[in-house]
């Protein structure tokens, strides 16, 4: 059942799981070492292989990337960006690909559902940063439709189109789902979401990587205490970092896969 809420619930929503937050609350002392990032071994492999950003990476040297995402806040601060997960990913991805040219192209959409997403993606699809196209897209939804409530066959459908629409261009398609946080989580039912993420990627063929059960198993674990009412503009750093280092593990080890070679 979708649980149906109010205005103000989704207000307080936004509060608490918005970067734009996070990032203004004061730092905290620098930690005297970067913070590990655990994952249990599903999480970090694709269910599919990655056959055409491992074809970029072997004959061209080159991986072209565009992380498509509906963030919570109207606008993101140049600041706030580049600490958020793509920059990381950005990092990881050049560096566990040593003489490969790595670009990550990024799209921030505010507060936009799958049916507004939709048109956008194929928007920035068809304008991509080289005449040769993307190699790798990764698509980032799942909690505007949650807030909002939307309707399960119409996320589905749309779902199904956005990544029918990125394999027509011939790039390999990953979808994140939506972050966890214990603070809403009691307010909003996202397992339907969730449920439909992962039926519907697996029927087209995409990869899916589980940001919300990563997140979930970092609170749980004691990794990042995610209940915090006022968490630092660090713990949003750490985050993020974590999050685009395990997504760049997630998209190499997909371009290793055996049907890959």
């Amino acid at each position: 059942m979708i649980r149906r809420v109010g205005p103000w619930m989704i207000a307080l929503a936004l509060a608490c799981l918005t970067p734009g937050t996070l990032a203004a609350q004061p730092a905290a002392p620098a930690a005297s070492a970067v913070r590990a990032c655990p994952a249990p071994d599903r999480y970090l492999t694709p269910k599919v292989p990655l056959r055409r950003a491992a074809e970029a990476v072997r004959k061209g040297k080159r991986l072209r990337v565009l992380v498509f995402a509906a963030v919570r806040m109207p606008a993101i601060t140049e600041t706030v960006e580049a600490k958020r997960y793509p920059a990381s990913l950005a990092a990881s991805l050049s560096q566990r690909l040593p003489g490969v040219d790595v670009t990550v192209t990024t799209r921030m959409e505010p507060r936009a559902g799958a049916g507004e997403s939709l048109p956008l993606l194929n928007a920035a699809l068809s304008a991509p940063v080289a005449p040769s196209g993307y190699d790798l897209v990764i698509w980032q939804l799942g909690s505007t439709d949650v807030l909002k409530g939307t309707d399960m066959s119409a996320f589905g459908t749309k779902l199904s189109s956005g990544v029918q629409a990125i394999h027509a261009r011939q790039a390999d398609a990953i979808v994140i789902t939506m972050q966890y946080s214990p603070r809403t989580d009691f307010m909003f039912d996202a397992g339907p979401y969730l449920q439909a993420l992962r039926w519907t990627v697996k029927s087209e063929g995409a990869a899916l990587f589980n940001r919300y059960d990563i997140m979930r198993y970092w609170a749980e674990e004691g990794t990042f205490d995610l209940s915090d009412l006022q968490p630092g503009a660090s713990m949003f750093e750490d985050v993020h970092r974590c999050v685009g280092d395990l997504l760049a593990r997630f998209i190499t080890n997909g371009m290793a896969a055996p049907e890959t070679q």
